[in-house]
């Protein structure tokens, strides 16, 4: 709508130039030059604005799918969406080699064991799956964000059923569809707290 109408007031100015152009063949013409500048600048704005919306969008809507396909495999587990880590990029890379791990990924923990998804396609994939006999503790670390930033990371220290000792870590994205990752603060203070309260078991 809005659109639509920055598109009609474009034209209205257009056919008043006209007009006046018509009539008054030596006016002035600045303020129409200004008027149309400025509605074409907003114009393009509203355009732009409305791409990043849709793919904002598309991104959220495929991250709700995926959702949806875990839970069918599972109605139980508890889903993070999430951004992987270097230290995670090289733990798939290194079990799953034929599959490039993308900037969105979700966890799903279990009670026992917690699975890396990722959507290829309209295919819900399994990455990863960590198995552990308990989880040890639950923290936050920095570590190397996307695009080469300082990022705040979650770190779960498990002990697995061979009774050996790993860590995963990983970044929370700020909601399902966003690419952005929550920085230290109260939403992934309450995450980790949340995690640390379903996982650890004395």
């Amino acid at each position: 709508m809005i659109r639509w109408v920055i598109v009609g007031v474009w034209a209205a100015l257009l056919v008043a130039r006209i007009v006046v152009v018509s009539r008054t063949p030596d006016a002035d013409l600045t303020v129409f030059g200004i008027a149309e500048v400025v509605v074409i600048a907003l114009g393009v704005g509203v355009v732009l604005a409305g791409i990043l919306r849709m793919q904002g969008l598309r991104r959220r809507r495929e991250d709700e799918s995926l959702a949806m396909a875990i839970r069918r495999i599972d109605p139980t587990v508890w889903l993070v969406p999430a951004a992987p880590t270097a230290e995670l990029r090289l733990t798939v890379e290194e079990t799953r080699p034929e599959v490039p791990l993308g900037t969105r990924v979700t966890w799903a923990f279990g009670a026992t064991e917690a699975s890396l998804w990722e959507l290829d396609e309209r295919r819900a994939t399994r990455l990863l799956v960590i198995r552990w006999s308990r989880v040890m503790h639950v923290g936050l670390e920095d570590a190397s964000g996307p695009g080469g930033r300082t990022g705040c990371a979650v770190a779960l220290h498990y002990v697995r059923p061979d009774e050996t000792t790993a860590v995963a870590t990983f970044f929370v994205r700020t909601a399902p569809g966003s690419r952005r990752v929550l920085g230290r603060g109260p939403k992934l203070d309450r995450l980790v707290a949340e995690l640390a309260r379903e996982r650890i078991v004395a």
